[in-house]
This record gives structure tokens, sequence and C-alpha cells, in this order.
């Protein structure tokens, strides 16, 4: 996810000096442009240098440098401090859409939703097979009513419907 973040950054840097980070130019604008990154991605992520200087093929000594610079080069341009602020802004509300995964968490809660999921499966299969014997006792009862209602007389299915429910619900 850290490179999401740091090609986020690159388009907004890019916009905001209509440049591209990645060339190579030693012009001030793009040293800027890349130390506005360097100082972000440092100090607002987890990123080492090394990660840093990979993503804009560079090496870590020049990213360490490029932050010793920093705060000199923000001395002698004010408007690179407001484009800092500015870019931060934009990069902290947007980059927040893309989150750091820690494979040993993802692995651990990967094992706990398998174990879950086999308890669910356990308790799904007793359900159908509940459900299974609800289904046959059903048949059964179902059965046992036609054969009341056939056999009995209709002024007596009431008596004898309450006198069943009684002895379902432990009256009798």
């Amino acid at each position: 996810m850290n490179t999401h973040r740091v090609i986020l950054l690159k388009e907004i840097v890019n916009q905001a000096f209509n440049l591209n980070v990645d060339n190579r130019s030693r012009k001030t604008e793009y040293v800027v442009a890349r130390a506005i990154c360097y100082k972000i991605l440092k100090e607002h992520s987890s990123m080492t240098s090394s990660f840093i200087g990979r993503q804009f093929n560079k090496t870590h000594a020049t990213i360490l440098h490029g932050l010793e610079e920093f705060p000199w080069m923000v001395k002698a341009d004010h408007e690179m401090e407001k484009a800092y602020r500015k870019i931060l802004d934009k990069w902290l509300s947007r980059s927040s859409e893309f989150t750091d995964v820690n494979p040993v968490l993802l692995k651990k809660d990967l094992i706990k939703l398998q174990e879950e999921n086999n308890l669910l499966n356990l308790a799904l299969i007793e359900v159908q097979e509940q459900v299974t014997l609800l289904s046959k006792d059903n048949k059964r009862c179902l059965s046992l009513v036609k054969k009341i209602e056939n056999t009995v007389p209709e002024t007596r299915l009431k008596l004898i419907e309450k006198k069943i429910y009684d002895i379902i619900n432990g009256f009798i």
C-alpha cells in the first residue's frame, strides 16, 4: 500500500509544480518538488529512506541529504513552505484511502476467520439436521391431523383441538 501512497504524492506534486518528479533533472524546481516528497513521506508515513529512495530511483543518502537541506530550502524560499503545506494537506486527505497491511496480523485474522467459518459450517449442519427432523415430525403431525379431521365429527374438533393444545403446553 505504501507504493500507492507514493504514486498519489507524486501525482499531487507533479500537478502542483507542473513537472514530473521522476525526471532526473537537477533544476531547482525539480529538486524542491522531490524534497517536498521526501519530507512528507519520511515524516508522515512509516517509510524508510531506502524505500523512499527506490521509489524515486535514488539512494538513501540522497533522500537523507534532501531531508537535511529541507529546512534551509524553506528559509530561502517562502513559497516552498506554502507549496509544502498545500501538498501535505491534499496528500493527507487522500492518502487515508490506503491502509497499511501488516502481513503477520493479516495471517492471524485469516486463521481466526477460517476457524469461525468452520464453526459456522458445523452449526449449519446441525441446523440442517434439525430442519430435516422437524420436517419429518411435521409430516407425521399433518398425517395425524388429517386422520382426526376425517374420523372425528365436526362438532367435536374444537374440543379435541383444546385437549391437544393443553397436552402440548403441559396443562394436563
